[in-house]
C-alpha cells in the first residue's frame, strides 16, 4: 500500500479509464492470437475451479500501476511484475480466505462506522498507522488522517476506490484469521509432551561418517538399479513434478553507443531552462513528466553523490539552481536545489530491557528492573555504561556504550524518538517501544542543515546498438531452427547459447537474463516442434528462444529424475558399506582410529533438538540416539547425512512437570503463529490453483 501518496488532479482517473481501453484493445489481440489454445485461453488462471479472466487481472494491475505512478514511484518491468504478483495475491485471498469467512458469516462489506474505525479510528490499518506522514510529535494524529481521507475521496476517486477495494476484504480477512487463532489451543497432553521434549536430556559421544566424504566412484550403480528404485518410489510425495518446459536461448547484446549517450545528454540540456524557470509543485510535475524514475518529492542530497566537481557545484548552490546534465552510471541527471531545511537531530545512549516474547509477568518483573537501574543512573550518570554492558539487548549499540551518534525524527520508533527530542540534553527517562524499555539519556540536541533536491534523470539506453541486434537475431531464427544448429552458430559467432532444463509455470527468473518476461510468455505459448522465437527484448539485448521439451504435472518421467535417483541408489549402497564397517564396533576410540575420524560430543542436547553437533541435520536419528541407554553404545544408525554410533554417557528425564496454571500459553502460542499461514496454504491447495500468467505476461 505504497500508493498513499501526493493526491492528483482528477485527470489521474482519466488515465486509468483510458488505459483500461487500451488494455482491452490489447487483450482482445493478444488472446484471439494465443497459438490456438481454444475456450479458457482468456485465462490468466484457475481458483476453486473458477477461471481469472486475464481482462479483469490486467485491469486491475494496469489501476495499480497508474496509482504508484501517481504517487512518484517508476514502473519500470520489475515493479510491473512485483505489482502482477500483488494482484495474484489479492485475487488468491479473495476466492479463498475472504470466500471462506464469507461463509463463516463475517459478511461482505463493513458498516460505516467500521470502516472509519479502520481509517482512523482505533483500528487504523497498519501501513498507516506507521507512517510518519501522519504523525504528530511521535504519535499518531488521526485529524490529519480524516483530513487525508477527505481528499482523497474528493480529488481522487479512483484511488478512494482502490483503497475501499482493499481495505475491507483486508478487514474481513482479518476477522477470519482472529477466528482461526482463537480456536487453537493446546491440550494437556501436547503441554506433557512439550515439556518433555524441551527438558529430557542427553550427553553423548559419536562417531560420523558422512556420505559425501565417500568417492562416488567406488560404489557403482546399474541401471536396473535406478529402474528399480524409480518404479518403488515416484508416486512419493518428495518426488512429485510440477508441470514444466525446457528450452534453450541465445542472447544479442547490445551496448550504448557514444551516439546514444549524447543524444541523451543533449536530451537534458535541452530541458534544463525549463526546469530551472519552473517554481512551486511546477517543477514537481516537471520531473514526473520528464524523469525516468518519477521521484516528484524532494529528497535529501548526500554529499559526495555526484563526482567532484557537480558535487561542489551543488552543495553551493542557492535555492532554485539546477546542476547538469551530468553522467552517473548509465543514468544523465538534472539536480535541482529545491530547499534548504533544518532538521533537527539528536545524539542519546539508551540501555534496553527486551520484553519481545515475554509474558504479561515477565514484562512487569522487567519494568521493575528497569525502574531501578533508572533510579542508580539518575542518582550517578557516571555508571551509565556500566550498566549498559551489564544490561542492555541491543546488540546493535552495546559496543557503543549504548550510544546512537546523531540521527533526526524519522529514524527511530516513535517512542525513542519522543524521548530523544522532547526532552533537554542532559535529561534520562524511561520509555516503552515494541522492542521493550528503553533508559535514555539525551547527549545533545543539533539543527543541521539538509539540502534537498528533485532530479530528472534518464538512463542510456542502446538505441542505435538495439536495432542491429534485433536484425541479426531474426537472421539467426530464421536460418537455425534447431538446438543443434543454434548451438553451432552461436559457438561460431561467440554468442552465449543458454539451455534451461527446467522453467515451471510459477517461475519468474530465467538464468543469465535481467528481464525474461517476453522469453517466458514465449515459452509458455510455444507448441513442440515449434520454430525458435522471433528476436525477444530482454533488458539490454535481443533473445531468440525455442522450446526443447514439456513435463506434465505428476509421477515423473524416468528420464527427468534419473540422475536424482541415481544420487539416492548411491547414498544407500554407501550406507549398506558404511554399517558393515561399523557393526560391532562399540569402542568409539578404536572405531574413530579405525576409519580415520573423529570422536565428537553432545552435551546436555535437548531431545527437542533436530540436529546433531557438528552439522548433522538428521531428526530421526535423534530420536534413535535418545532410545540408547546410559552407559550403552548404539548399534550403527544410518541417516540421511552420515552412519552414526553413539554411546550415551548421561540421559537425564524431564522429570515431574511444575504446576503452572499458564504451561499451556507458549504450546498454544506457537499453534497461533503457524495458523494464518497454514490456513491460508490449505485453502490454497484444496482450491487446485493454476496459474498460467506467465502465458501472457
Amino acid at each position: 500500500m505504497a500508493v498513499i501518496g501526493k493526491i492528483r488532479e482528477r485527470g489521474n482517473l482519466l488515465v486509468i479509464l483510458v488505459g483500461g481501453a487500451l488494455l482491452l484493445f490489447v487483450l482482445d489481440a493478444l488472446l484471439s492470437n494465443s497459438s490456438g489454445r481454444g475456450p479458457g485461453s482468456e485465462a490468466v488462471g484457475e481458483i476453486a475451479g473458477e477461471p481469472v479472466s486475464a481482462v479483469d487481472f490486467s485491469t486491475r494491475v494496469d489501476e495499480q500501476a497508474a496509482l504508484y505512478r501517481d504517487n512518484g514511484t517508476n514502473v519500470d518491468n520489475q515493479m510491473q511484475e512485483q505489482i502482477r504478483n500483488s494482484v495474484w495475491q489479492e485475487i488468491l485471498r479473495e476466492r479463498t480466505l475472504l470466500a471462506q469467512a464469507t461463509k463463516a458469516g463475517l459478511g461482505t462489506t463493513l458498516s460505516n462506522e467500521e470502516y472509519d474505525d479502520i481509517r482512523w479510528g482505533d483500528n487504523v490499518v497498519s501501513d498507516f498507522r506507521n507512517n510518519q506522514n501522519f504523525m504528530k510529535d511521535g504519535q499518531l494524529d488521526r485529524s490529519l488522517l480524516k483530513r487525508y481521507f477527505a481528499q482523497v475521496q474528493t480529488n481522487a476517486p479512483g484511488l478512494y476506490d482502490y483503497q475501499k477495494r482493499t481495505f475491507i476484504p483486508n478487514r474481513i480477512i482479518g476477522k477470519y484469521n482472529a477466528l482461526i487463532k482463537k480456536s487453537c489451543f493446546a491440550n494437556s497432553a501436547q503441554v506433557k509432551e512439550d515439556f518433555a521434549l524441551n527438558n529430557t536430556k542427553a550427553t553423548f559421544n559419536f562417531v560420523a561418517r558422512r556420505y559425501d566424504t565417500e568417492p562416488d566412484s567406488l560404489y557403482a550403480v546399474a541401471d536396473d538399479d535406478v529402474r528399480a528404485y524409480f518404479n518403488a518410489h515416484r508416486s512419493e510425495k518428495k518426488w512429485q513434478q510440477k508441470a514444466a518446459r525446457s528450452f534453450v536461448y541465445v542472447s544479442f547484446p547490445a551496448a550504448a553507443t557514444p551516439e546514444d549517450v549524447a543524444a541523451v545528454r543533449d536530451e537534458l540540456a535541452a530541458l534544463r531552462p525549463e526546469f530551472e524557470s519552473l517554481k512551486g509543485k511546477a517543477d514537481s510535475l516537471f520531473v514526473l513528466h520528464n524523469s525516468s524514475s518519477k521521484n516528484a518529492t524532494a529528497s535529501p542530497y548526500t554529499e559526495g553523490t555526484a563526482d567532484h566537481l557537480n558535487d561542489s557545484l551543488i552543495t553551493h548552490a542557492d535555492t532554485g539552481v539546477v546542476v547538469g546534465p551530468f553522467r552517473e552510471g548509465d543514468l544523465w541527471k538534472l539536480v535541482k536545489v529545491k530547499q534548504l531545511a533544518d532538521v533537527p537531530e539528536a545524539r542519546v545512549r539508551h540501555i534496553l530491557f527486551s520484553t519481545q516474547g515475554k509474558s504479561e509477568d515477565e514484562q512487569t518483573a522487567i519494568k521493575n528492573r528497569a525502574d531501578s537501574v533508572l533510579a542508580v543512573v539518575k542518582r550517578d550518570r557516571s555508571k551509565f555504561e556500566a550498566m549498559v554492558t551489564k544490561y542492555t539487548e541491543d546488540p546493535g549499540s552495546k559496543s557503543t556504550g549504548g550510544v546512537y551518534e546523531w540521527f533526526d525524527k524519522t529514524r527511530m520508533v516513535p517512542e525513542f524518538t519522543a524521548a530523544s527530542f522532547d526532552q533537554k540534553p542532559g535529561a534520562i527517562t524511561i520509555c516503552k517501544t515494541s522492542y521493550g524499555y528503553h533508559i535514555v539519556e539525551v547527549l545533545g540536541q543539533r539543527n543541521r542543515q539538509e539540502r534537498r533536491v528533485l532530479t530528472v534523470d534518464r538512463k542510456v539506453r542502446p538505441d542505435r546498438a538495439l536495432k542491429q541486434a534485433w536484425q541479426t537475431a531474426s537472421a539467426f531464427g530464421l536460418n537455425n531452427t534447431d538446438t543443434a544448429s543454434m548451438h553451432k552458430a552461436a559457438t561460431e559467432a561467440g554468442l552465449t547459447y543458454t539451455p534451461v532444463g527446467e522453467l515451471r509455470s510459477d517461475q519468474r527468473f530465467v538464468p543469465g537474463l535481467q528481464d525474461p518476461s517476453g522469453v517466458i510468455s514465449y515459452v509458455e505459448r510455444a507448441e513442440p516442434g515449434g520454430k525458435p522465437s522471433e528476436p525477444l527484448l530482454s533488458g539490454e539485448q535481443y533473445v531468440v528462444a525455442l522450446l526443447t521439451g514439456i513435463r506434465e504435472e505428476g509421477d515423473p518421467r524416468f528420464e527427468d529424475v534419473k540422475e536424482a535417483m541415481t544420487g539416492e541408489v548411491r547414498k544407500g549402497k554407501k550406507a549398506e558399506a558404511l554399517i558393515a564397517k561399523f557393526t560391532g564396533k562399540s569402542d568409539l576410540n578404536a572405531l574413530a582410529t579405525e576409519q580415520s575420524l573423529t570422536v565428537q560430543s553432545a552435551n546436555d542436547m535437548a531431545m527437542s533438538a533436530f540436529s546433531i553437533p557438528g552439522g548433522y541435520n538428521d531428526p530421526e536419528v535423534v530420536g534413535r540416539i535418545f532410545a540408547v541407554a546410559p552407559g550403552q553404545t548404539s548399534a550403527p544408525l544410518k541417516g540421511d547425512m552420515a552412519v552414526y554410533v553413539a554411546n550415551m554417557t548421561t540421559l537425564t528425564p524431564a522429570g515431574e512437570q511444575p504446576a503452572d496454571p499458564n504451561a499451556a500459553k507458549p504450546v498454544a502460542d506457537r499453534f497461533r503463529n503457524r495458523a494464518e499461514g497454514q490456513a491460508f496454504n490449505a485453502l490454497k491447495e484444496a482450491a487446485g490453483v493454476k496459474d498460467d500468467r506467465s502465458r501472457f505476461f
